[in-house]
């Protein structure tokens, strides 16, 4: 019986493991996660936070049993930190200990972590926060109810950074939005910007564009930004949505290669360079059709379709992985 090991279970590590499961039912799945939230909607976090979804459970893709009833074994609350390829094993540490899990095949589905500008001073000053895992909304929420902030200051003006400005309005905070890119959500098309900071200055978000935050801290009991160009800020919270990086420690670790932007080099068929490794989601590259080269491109759709393949050929499927924004290979 193949033993399946995934570590990572949002996007990409469920899919893979419910694709293995379709395609071998007699073999063995176990996800390994570092918290205890398998298979919840990490996108719909700015909207738990809105009050939208009142419930955080809802975010949940899956229930726990519905996995288990998949014939999927899940580790929660395990780190893995180191790989060992040569003997195929996962080191892994838990509140029980330390202990030394063995595989066939391996999928790294360990997705990103929130970028950190080595430029800003003060990003560890109580009251900062980053947004990318359960634990980080539930941080946010319970500053929240607990001091009642009255405004916030978002760094950065791309998809996060937009969902949290219409997020803390609805909050009934002041929200003041800061990019170091000249126009919100620099990705799409200059028209459609402008429309949609059209729609934040009349929600009454204060939007500051090609400024770039320098230091965070404390000014009269309140935060206090200051950027380039004079800019300052004094506010209850901020939020810094400066982007994602991919989480390679682990990938690292095992020596497996990286590509493009740091994160792990895959083919189209989420193979890894090291034999018996796939990896799949924001850890990975991904190729991009039409500029015909690997790009970083993090993205909950992508990394859904990414663990399927993964999950089908780590157990000897051959599939490809269609090439982003073009045909379907």
């Amino acid at each position: 019986m193949d033993n399946l090991l995934i570590i990572g279970g949002s996007d990409a590590g469920i899919s893979a493991a419910l694709r293995a499961r379709e395609v071998a039912p007699s073999c063995s799945v176990t996800v390994m996660l570092a918290d205890d939230y398998p298979n919840y909607s990490i996108c719909g976090l700015p909207f738990f936070l809105s009050g939208e979804i009142p419930d955080w459970r809802a975010l949940a893709h899956r229930t726990r049993e519905e996995l288990l009833r998949q014939g999927i074994r899940l580790l929660p609350d395990h780190k893995a930190t180191a790989v060992r390829p040569e003997e195929k094993i996962v080191v892994v540490s838990s509140s029980s200990g330390g202990k030394m899990l063995s595989y066939d095949r391996l999928i790294l589905a360990t997705g990103a972590a929130s970028r950190k500008p080595g430029h800003i001073k003060g990003l560890d000053t109580p009251g900062v926060f980053f947004l990318r895992w359960m634990a980080d909304s539930f941080a946010i929420a319970q500053h929240i109810e607990r001091n009642t902030p009255t405004s916030a200051l978002i760094i950065g003006n791309g998809y996060i950074g937009m969902e949290m400005a219409d997020a803390l309005t609805r909050r009934g905070l002041a929200v003041t939005l800061v990019g170091h890119s000249q126009h919100v959500l620099k990705t799409v098309d200059p028209t459609l910007g402008r429309l949609v900071l059209a729609e934040l200055e009349r929600n009454s978000v204060r939007v500051a564009s090609g400024v770039d935050v320098e230091e965070i801290g404390v000014r009269d009991g309140r935060l206090m930004a200051i950027g380039s160009g004079g800019f300052q800020a004094q506010v209850d919270l901020v939020l810094v949505a400066t982007g994602a990086e991919p989480e390679v420690g682990l990938a690292k670790s095992g020596k497996v290669p990286l590509g493009y932007g740091g994160a792990i080099k895959v083919n189209r068929r989420m193979e890894t360079g090291v034999p018996g490794i796939f990896a799949a989601g924001d850890c990975v590259e991904t190729w991009h059709r039409l500029l015909e080269k690997s790009l970083y491109l993090p993205l909950g759709t992508t990394a859904h379709k990414q663990g399927r393949i993964a999950g089908e050929n780590a157990l000897g499927g051959a599939k490809n992985m269609p090439a982003l924004w073009g045909r379907r290979c």
